[in-house]
């Protein structure tokens, strides 16, 4: 259970004093989120402090730092997931994350 801390005034979205960063992202890979993928997405959610969920319309939000969540989205090409990150580091975390999941997963530039 989360026991939210108050947000300073005039900020919403936030978690533990903590602002929460929200971007929706297409998967754009030709096979979707299958094993490989959804490895590369944890380990790169790993690097970050900040808490990462993964959320597909309609279903229970996804630990992005959990293989088994990540999979279980069972995300197809063309779905939308909205990626939500609160910590310290959640902006930059948020930019790294839609950019890889918006790849092929293969690019070395990512």
């Amino acid at each position: 259970m989360r026991i939210r801390a108050p947000c300073a005034p005039g900020k919403r979205n936030c978690y533990m004093g903590k602002q929460t960063e929200k971007r929706v992202v297409t998967i754009r890979h030709r096979f979707g989120i299958h094993a490989r993928p959804a490895a590369k997405i944890v380990a790169m959610c790993n690097t970050f402090s900040a808490d990462v969920e993964i959320v597909k319309e309609g279903e229970v939000p996804a630990n992005g730092k959990n293989i088994l969540d990540v999979m279980m989205l069972a995300a197809a090409p063309g779905v939308k997931l909205e990626l939500r990150v609160n910590g310290d580091d959640a902006a930059a975390a948020l930019e790294r994350l839609a950019a890889l999941m918006e790849s092929d997963f293969d690019s070395n530039e990512i």
